[in-house]
């Protein structure tokens, strides 16, 4: 299915980043901290529209190592199944673009995670909005400690990314150019970086420490929005 992701993502590159540069005059912010970037990453974010993993990808030079993008995505059921939306949210095109399901409930990451944790293992990079759904507000909350995890379990280093410019824009906000939309990318965290001392972390039984180290992540995401 991997290949499927990228030629997908690589296809509709060039013609998203037209749309984008012309409707929303799409700015992209700190790519010097992605300059020799070899292995793939966690790319931790914001959300603040269901464009937000359209807009990643497109962001990104498809030939990078960093690309193409995976996601981590909710079950099936948990997507609304009226009209089209069934065969987006968690179909058979939701895979093939490359969103992969954590399983909720199992109160184990690594039962949860097992899909990102194969993607991840297969230097594949991920992108994860640990607020868990949509912003409400506009406002950047709280972190799950799912992504902090990953990097615990895997040593992949995080790349945080704050997006601004399009919440609730609406389709006239976007046809009258009504909006201008900024993803700005920080410098990479590492795993020394978010815990004090990993080696003595016990999967599943400190669950504090990965969303003391999650919330650590969503604050550098919310310096990198402020200063856009």
């Amino acid at each position: 299915m991997y290949i499927f992701s990228f030629i997908l993502q690589t296809l509709v590159w060039i013609p998203t980043r037209l749309v984008l540069a012309f409707f929303v005059r799409f700015r992209v912010l700190g790519t010097e901290n992605l300059k020799g970037f070899k292995w793939n990453a966690i790319i931790v974010s914001n959300h603040q529209s269901e464009l937000d993993p359209i807009l990643v990808p497109a962001s990104l030079n498809p030939f990078k190592k960093l690309m193409p993008m995976f996601y981590v995505a909710r079950e099936r059921e948990f997507y609304e199944k009226n009209g089209l939306s069934k065969y987006i949210y968690g179909g058979l095109w939701f895979k093939l673009w490359g969103a992969y399901s954590a399983y909720v409930g199992k109160n184990n990451y690594e039962l949860s995670l097992k899909n990102h944790l194969t993607l991840l293992r297969d230097g594949k990079t991920i992108l994860v909005f640990p607020e868990g759904g949509k912003t409400q507000d506009g406002n950047i909350g709280k972190g799950k400690g799912g992504a902090a995890y990953l990097v615990h379990a895997t040593e992949t280093p995080i790349i945080p990314l704050a997006m601004k410019g399009h919440f609730k824009m609406s389709g006239k906000d976007f046809l009258f150019r009504r909006r201008h939309i900024t993803l700005h990318y920080g410098k990479p965290l590492y795993i020394k970086d978010l815990f004090t001392d990993p080696k003595n972390i016990v999967v599943n039984e400190t669950r504090d420490d990965y969303i003391s180290a999650a919330n650590k992540v969503m604050d550098e995401v919310r310096k990198l929005h402020t200063n856009i």
